[in-house]
C-alpha cells in the first residue's frame, strides 16, 4: 500500500475523536467529522469538487 503523507495543505486532519475535513465553500468553512481516513478523504474530494468555481463557458 502506498504511504499517504499529510501536508499542511490537506483539508483532512486527525484529532482524538476521529478525522476532520475542513473545506472553504462560498466564503464559509465547512467542517465534517468522520470515523475513518478513507471516509474523510472522500468527503474532502466531494466538497472540493463542489467548491470549484463554475466555468465561464456556456453552451
Amino acid at each position: 500500500m502506498e504511504n499517504m503523507t499529510m501536508t499542511s495543505e490537506s483539508p483532512v486532519s486527525r484529532d482524538n475523536d476521529g478525522w476532520i475535513v475542513r473545506v472553504k465553500v462560498g466564503g464559509r468553512v465547512q467542517e465534517v467529522r468522520c470515523t475513518s481516513e478513507n471516509q474523510a478523504r472522500y468527503f474532502a474530494a466531494v466538497l472540493a469538487f463542489n467548491a470549484a468555481r463554475p466555468s465561464r463557458l456556456r453552451n
